[in-house]
């Protein structure tokens, strides 16, 4: 999806996220939006100070059992200064990101395998 651009991702330990920031940074955006989840045995803390401080948030979560809820996702990304909204279904939550993107803004979808395997376009 070109307009806003739609970014599907499956990066979702600190090495990727890393790699994936540092391409939204010469992604041209004019506002992004972060469609995010992520499972429960990863490195939070290292993985959550890696996303800008700028962005929307769209906290989710897969539909397995190994899943961070996204309620607990969204109460430790507030420590990051991530802000954003709970969404119980990963496409509930690119929804909410599409109604609220503008033509140049960028919606990313990442944190785990599971969570975009489960986009529905």
């Amino acid at each position: 999806h070109r307009h806003p651009l739609i970014v599907m991702d499956v990066a979702h330990n600190e090495d990727g996220i890393k790699m994936l920031m540092e391409q939204v940074e010469v992604t041209e955006h004019n506002h992004l939006h972060v469609v995010l989840g992520i499972v429960k045995d990863k490195e939070l803390d290292k993985i959550l100070s890696l996303f800008p401080k700028i962005a929307n948030y769209y906290f989710t979560q897969a539909n397995i059992p190994r899943a961070l809820d996204a309620r607990a996702l969204r109460e430790k990304a507030k420590h990051f200064e991530l802000e954003g909204e709970v969404y119980p279904d990963v496409n509930d939550a690119l929804k909410a990101a599409k109604a609220k993107s503008l033509n140049e803004d960028l919606i990313l979808i990442c944190g785990s395998v599971f969570l975009v395997g489960e986009i529905a376009i």
